[in-house]
């Protein structure tokens, strides 16, 4: 699959002011410092030209406690396209007011926007028409394709961070895994492969701390 995806995103800026945490996102495998960025790069006929995911609710669970600190509330739409994928770039998405301290846990949702949800972002209108959290087109051996679900999953990311005003969350999402399996490649356009790549993209979400922006945890 050579997954062309760049991060084409409409910033949303949930708060300004105060205390602060931004998250961002990055296409891709989880980075190194030593891996090449063109590493996206899996020879079974796949080619991804656009990804659009909807996900909300993104919390942070307080360490030492069951006590959830909820930071941005969505949905927002990340639409990544073109070449930036191959260069492993982040990007902003957000930015909100928060408590700085020590956290155990990154929650955030998958969520399939509903038409009342589309608030200021009319770019969620496309994926409110196509009853659908996830968007992903491009071709396979040439032929285009569009595979859409409308798969909602909660995602949960332990590790223990401490976060300060003007920290960065990195949600790294990797394309290359959704339509592969160890028996070869999963065509997006067979119904019978649906379940395992929608499985597939449930495991390909990773968020971690990422302060100086570079796409390695922290």
């Amino acid at each position: 699959m050579r997954a062309t995806i760049a991060v084409a995103l409409a910033v949303v800026i949930a708060s300004c002011g105060g205390q602060s945490l931004s998250l961002s996102v990055r296409a891709g495998p989880p980075a190194t410092r030593a891996m090449a960025r063109s590493a996206l790069t899996v020879a079974n006929g796949i080619v991804l030209n656009r990804v659009r995911i909807v996900i909300r609710k993104v919390e942070l669970e307080v360490a030492g406690t069951v006590e959830m600190d909820e930071v941005a509330s969505g949905p927002y739409l990340l639409d990544l396209s073109g070449a930036s994928l191959d260069g492993g770039g982040v990007a902003k998405v957000l930015e909100a007011s928060f408590t700085p301290g020590t956290y155990s846990e990154i929650k955030l949702e998958i969520h399939k926007p509903e038409a009342g949800e589309v608030g200021v972002n009319g770019d969620l209108t496309a994926m409110v028409a196509a009853n659908a959290s996830i968007i992903a087109d491009g071709t396979i051996d040439g032929a285009a394709f569009s595979f859409t679900t409308a798969v909602s999953a909660e995602q949960k990311f332990d590790g223990n961070m401490v976060l300060n005003s003007g920290s960065n969350l990195t949600l790294n999402v990797d394309p290359s895994t959704w339509f592969t399996s160890t028996a070869g490649r999963l065509d997006p356009t067979v119904a019978a492969n649906r379940s395992q790549i929608e499985s597939n993209i449930q495991s390909s979400f990773k968020a971690f701390k990422d302060d100086d922006h570079d796409g390695v945890e922290d």
